[in-house]
């Protein structure tokens, strides 16, 4: 999902797979209890690119992040994150590890204070790593198999369980906690639906 506000500028994709296997993935790729959110400062990327950093590959600019440093960091993800959201003003960003029960939810803020301190955690494939208690705001016991996560102007977000075939209704905090009135990262209500539902 793309930054808004305080978080323009950067994009966020969900990997998994962080065991690197390449066959049987369906016993093999979910070993690990953590894979990866990435966060990439396109700003950065692009500034890289006018300044001659990338390598044409068919035509297209490809940066190799090893090289260029400063482009994309990783944040530690539970258990085979499949979708990644960022709340309307920008100031969290949710990803759901789809065989986990909950949703962590981490602060744009935390991570840009993380990245400013360079409290790392080493590095994975040359990319720096973030330290998920830095980076964490929350994590919200959602139900079985979080996958997307979509958000209403009263304070709630409303997340796909897969596993579950529901979808589950919680409280968000910070700003939109006056809205709903709730306990902030709580969940509310889970509503039946037919059949692993998906996208949202």
């Amino acid at each position: 999902d793309a930054g808004k506000g305080p978080s323009h500028g950067w994009e966020f994709f969900t990997c998994y797979n962080s065991e690197m296997a390449h066959d049987s993935l369906e016993i093999k790729a979910s070993q690990n209890e953590m894979d990866f959110l990435a966060a990439v400062d396109w700003r950065a990327a692009q500034k890289a690119v006018d300044e001659g950093k990338a390598t044409t590959i068919g035509g297209a600019p490809v940066l190799d992040p090893t090289q260029v440093k400063g482009i994309v960091y990783l944040i530690p993800t539970p258990k085979s994150p499949h979708g990644v959201d960022v709340v309307p003003s920008g100031e969290y960003i949710c990803a759901s590890g789809k065989l986990q029960a909950e949703v962590s939810v981490f602060s744009f803020k935390k991570m840009i204070a993380a990245i400013d301190a360079k409290a790392f955690d080493g590095e994975r494939g040359g990319i720096p790593v973030l330290k998920y208690q830095d980076v964490l705001e929350a994590k919200v016991p959602t139900g079985l198999g979080p996958l997307h996560t979509q958000f209403d102007n009263k304070g709630y977000a409303y997340t796909s369980l897969f596993l579950d075939s529901a979808v589950a209704r919680w409280s968000l905090g910070g700003e939109y906690a006056a809205k709903s009135g709730e306990q902030p990262w709580k969940l509310i209500t889970k509503t039946p639906v037919q059949y692993n539902i998906g996208h949202i």
